[in-house]
């Protein structure tokens, strides 16, 4: 029943965002950032962590070592740009939003070795930190 949901999520966020409605937040354009490059980077990570993280949760339950150390992979390759980024708002906050990258990095790679050696329990427990280090950084960071 759970991977209906995660399916269904993965495809409702893969869909809003080919149609270009999903954004780092809402429907706006964000024209007065076009010449910010890390903005744009930015912009691009987002919508991939959202589908790589209901690939990663979908591995954990399933018990893929192999898809889990692809998924995390995925998202720590996006970590050095993730850093550099500026965060919607709060941005004098910088290095706290990079303190949040790096418990992110950890967190991942904590994931990543709890699956490699066949603890999916630790790997679940590794990756619900994953999941409250992204929601702590959209509440103090994201529009």
């Amino acid at each position: 029943m759970k991977n209906r949901y995660v399916a269904a999520a993965t495809m409702l966020v893969a869909g809003l965002v080919y149609s270009g409605v999903a954004s780092a937040h809402g429907t706006e354009k964000h024209d007065k950032h076009a010449a910010d490059e890390q903005m744009k980077r930015l912009h691009a990570i987002m919508p991939m962590f959202s589908l790589v993280v209901a690939d990663l949760e979908n591995a954990i339950e399933k018990g893929d070592a192999a898809a889990v150390e692809l998924q995390a992979g995925k998202m720590l390759r996006a970590i050095p740009d993730l850093k550099k980024s500026r965060p919607h708002k709060n941005v004098k906050q910088h290095k706290k939003f990079v303190e949040l990258a790096e418990s992110l990095e950890l967190t991942l790679i904590s994931t990543r070795l709890m699956a490699g050696k066949g603890d999916f329990n630790g790997a679940r427990k590794a990756f619900k930190k994953v999941e409250e280090v992204c929601a702590a950084c959209h509440v103090k960071f994201r529009d």
